[in-house]
């Protein structure tokens, strides 16, 4: 069997890759160890970028109908018990799920198993993606030509041997592909062990009007962290443990009782558990030759946050059309370097984000306790659902993209201080393009190179300049806004070139001269 992309593990990353993929026109296959998807939801977050995302692959809908509503995602709560009143209780705009002014989706919390369920039925009906579950690659290797896999049904035992020009390893934080290509994870496993227990139950009468993203409680027997997954009935908690050692259903809902503050015999219904020891961190490199790393086999987060799911499908969009291009002869090879020069950082800033929030909010837990004035440490946890400056305001920097001669902007973190620029790395602002406000400027982008016009600029020279190019090269698509529409900042005589991952290669202003470009070219992966 010969394909162009092989992914292996289909987790969320994993689907994505291969969607964008089908959405250049690559077919890819996807290799399952397990006989299912993921069963046991361990991500909820879902960010603006993710959502814009799933808008282009038309599931942005069905995923935000999953989600909590604003009742639920306005603020993080910190107590002893859900019966006492909350020692802290902290906004988070980041997870509120409202509509805004820098998108034209809204955030969602969810739970992972609704979000891979909206992917797969996507990819089940793709006729270019070929999904195989109960199998592994039990043998990954390279030529200077292909990867050749061997595949091995798990059920009967039986072998293939797989040739693909290139492949993915989306497998996890365990990732067995990171050996393959002779890179490790950097990382120091936190000193905490957590139990992550799925749950069914009715904790109306305890939740009350306390409502939030996620529920501290600081008991006498440790912390244990309420997270609703439907607003109902559908509960994830984590408990915090002495050790790696799972313990009883018996001990966990105990626990669970503790943490509700009550001594009630509350009906519990446990599905599943597992445990979890924190391990953030960086592999050493993200690819070798035509094998490539992405999602948790790349980088792995604290949960704190819940930016490691959305840190993954970052990365796989950068990495999923530079391979499409190279697959299709419209780019060299060389552009693939590209994808860790501008992804490994962003992953490393959101890390370490995540390792900074949780220690203020452990300050601020263990502060509570001995009674010391912890007013410092809720100001500093703030940021733990506050961070659309690192969302929508991260910079890349590579040869796909022009250098800034001007410094950024400056900004302030969170929310309240991000403010959308048209500048060459980051990301192509979102302006609605009509009066009635259902079509995003964001809407554009995806499968292409976008040269976007302003209203004065005279998109019949530049439709004829661009159809000059000739063919071979990355496609750009021209667009232009209508006139009359308020497409700050966005400037009304300059054009924008973005990549089909939304992120601005180039811009100029165009004084109405003759098209140039030179300076556009330049920007094209050709």
């Amino acid at each position: 069997m010969e394909v162009p992309v092989c992914i292996i593990g289909c987790g969320p990353i994993g689907l994505t890759g291969a969607l964008l993929l089908s959405r250049h026109g690559v077919p890819s296959l996807l290799v399952e160890r397990r006989s299912e998807l993921n069963t046991h939801p361990r991500s909820r977050f879902v960010d603006t970028n993710t959502m814009e995302l799933f808008r282009e692959f038309g599931i942005d809908k069905a995923v935000e109908a999953t989600g909590l509503g604003p009742d639920w995602t306005a603020c993080n709560r910190w107590s002893d018990s859900l019966a006492t009143e909350p020692y802290a209780n902290i906004a988070s705009p980041t997870f509120l799920s409202v509509p805004g002014p820098n998108s034209p989706c809204v955030p969602v919390m969810t739970a992972q198993d609704e979000v891979e369920m909206a992917l797969m039925s996507r990819v089940a009906a793709d006729p270019m993606i070929e999904v195989r579950f109960d199998t592994e690659a039990i043998d990954v290797s390279q030529s200077d030509d292909a990867t050749h896999l061997t595949l091995r049904n798990t059920n009967t035992d039986e072998r293939e041997p797989v040739t693909a020009q290139y492949t993915i390893g989306a497998d996890g934080p365990g990732s067995g592909t990171r050996e393959v290509i002779g890179t490790r994870l950097e990382a120091e496993p936190r000193p905490v062990f957590s139990q992550d227990v799925i749950f069914h139950a009715d904790l109306d009468a305890y939740v009350g009007d306390r409502k939030g993203s996620l529920l501290y409680n600081t008991t006498p027997e440790g912390v244990v962290i309420f997270q609703p997954l439907d607003g109902r009935r559908r509960w994830r908690c984590q408990v915090i443990v002495g050790d790696e050692n799972l313990i009883s259903e018996d001990a966990v809902s105990r626990r669970i009782r503790v943490a509700l503050g009550t001594d009630d015999d509350v009906e519990l219904s446990i599905l599943s558990m597992r445990m979890w020891q924190p391990t953030p961190g960086c592999v050493t490199r993200f690819s070798a030759g035509r094998i490539f790393l992405a999602g948790d086999a790349a980088h792995v987060s604290v949960p704190t946050g819940g930016m490691g799911n959305n840190t993954g499908f970052s990365g796989i969009r950068n990495l999923a059309w530079k391979l499409a291009y190279v697959v299709r002869g419209l780019a060299p090879e060389s552009i693939l370097a590209t994808y860790e020069t501008e992804h490994r950082p962003i992953a490393v800033e959101r890390i370490d984000f995540g390792v900074r929030t949780t220690e203020y909010m452990t300050a601020m837990m263990g502060g509570h306790v001995r009674g010391d004035d912890i007013a410092e440490h809720i100001e500093r946890t703030h940021q733990y659902a506050d961070y659309d400056h690192l969302l929508l305001g991260f910079e890349m920097t590579s040869d796909l993209i022009e250098p800034n001669t001007e410094p950024a902007p400056p900004a302030r973190a969170g929310s309240a201080g991000f403010v959308p620029v048209v500048r060459s790395g980051r990301r192509a602002p979102h302006v609605w393009v009509d009066a009635e406000a259902t079509e995003s400027v964001l809407d554009w982008y995806g499968s292409s190179y976008v040269l976007v016009l302003g209203p004065d600029c005279s998109r019949t020279e530049w439709e004829a300049a661009i159809a000059d190019l000739g063919s071979g090269r990355a496609p750009v698509v021209v667009r232009q806004f209508p006139a009359g529409i308020a497409a700050d900042p966005y400037e009304a005589d300059a054009w924008v070139l973005v990549r089909p991952d939304g992120i601005i290669a180039c811009s100029r202003n165009d004084p109405g001269g003759p098209p140039d470009l030179s300076e556009l070219s330049r920007y094209l992966p050709n």
